[in-house]
């Protein structure tokens, strides 16, 4: 058996197939046109149409910056980061569904799950909705903007931690229980690598950014970016080869209960 944390022996069932059989199913289109797609869009696109057209002026470029420009700005940032985070809270409790039916610990997946669903996603939804700015400074826009800065630090603290977590502490079990593709953990591990330093770089560039707001404006906007999509890109992936397996052995879509008769009570 493998040793858990708490040095208890856990015994993993067999899996029902090799790691070969794997298809692309619903939660591979859930992870790739639900979650990456989107998130991708709101991050590496759509920033560069008020820029072209001239509704942001450097230094104020970043993405809260976008979002209070125009509603319609606001409006597709909702939607283009709130459909990922919908799908990745389904998605992951899928997976630690399946590692914890393997064997893996449930403290850490529990802890794990957590930081995502309450750290992440409440402080996602806070940014979201605070960002109303006049240029008066009123008690309305500065309580937006503290209500969106504390959002955004809940947010990325719950994406370093949840990262940690699972790298650290899951995926280990995971791989030596053999309920997880050792690719998958090679993606993880690189992955949360870059997160851990593109925050600690985030960091840095604020601190430039707010004293020299013209000369940093762009390598903030940059950065910001770049670290909020490693978080997606962990999803997905960090869970691909997993995510082809679970559609292969357990079809998220599966109608066959129509055609049963409901039994008598």
């Amino acid at each position: 058996g493998v040793e858990s944390m708490a040095g208890t022996s856990l015994t993993c069932p067999k899996l029902p197939c090799a790691w070969e059989q794997r298809r692309i199913g619903s939660r591979c289109v859930m992870a790739s046109l639900g979650a990456l797609l989107p998130a991708y869009f709101a991050l590496f696109v759509l920033p560069l149409i008020p820029l072209y057209l001239g509704h942001i002026k450097t230094p104020a470029i970043l993405l809260s910056n976008i979002m209070a420009t125009r509603a319609t700005y606001q409006s597709l940032y909702i939607t283009g980061f709130g459909i990922p985070m919908l799908n990745s809270v389904f998605l992951l409790g899928d997976i630690s569904r399946h590692l914890s039916d393997h064997g893996v610990s449930r403290p850490p997946l529990y802890v794990f799950q957590m930081l995502v669903t309450g750290a992440c996603g409440s402080g996602l939804l806070t940014l979201l909705a605070f960002n109303f700015e006049d240029k008066n400074g009123s008690l309305e826009s500065r309580m937006h903007s503290h209500l969106h800065n504390l959002g955004t630090v809940a947010y990325f603290i719950g994406a370093g931690l949840s990262g940690w977590v699972y790298s650290c502490f899951v995926i280990p079990q995971a791989e030596a229980l053999g309920a997880m593709n050792k690719v998958d953990a090679a993606w993880v591990d690189n992955l949360e690598w870059q997160i851990s330093r593109g925050t600690c770089l985030a960091g840095l560039i604020r601190g430039c950014h707010l004293a020299w707001p013209l000369t940093w404006a762009y390598p903030m906007l940059i950065v910001e970016c770049y670290v909020i999509g490693l978080g997606i890109s962990m999803l997905v992936f960090g869970n691909w080869r997993l995510l082809m397996y679970l559609d292969a052995t357990e079809p998220l879509l599966d109608f066959a209960f129509m055609s049963s008769k409901p039994k008598q009570g």
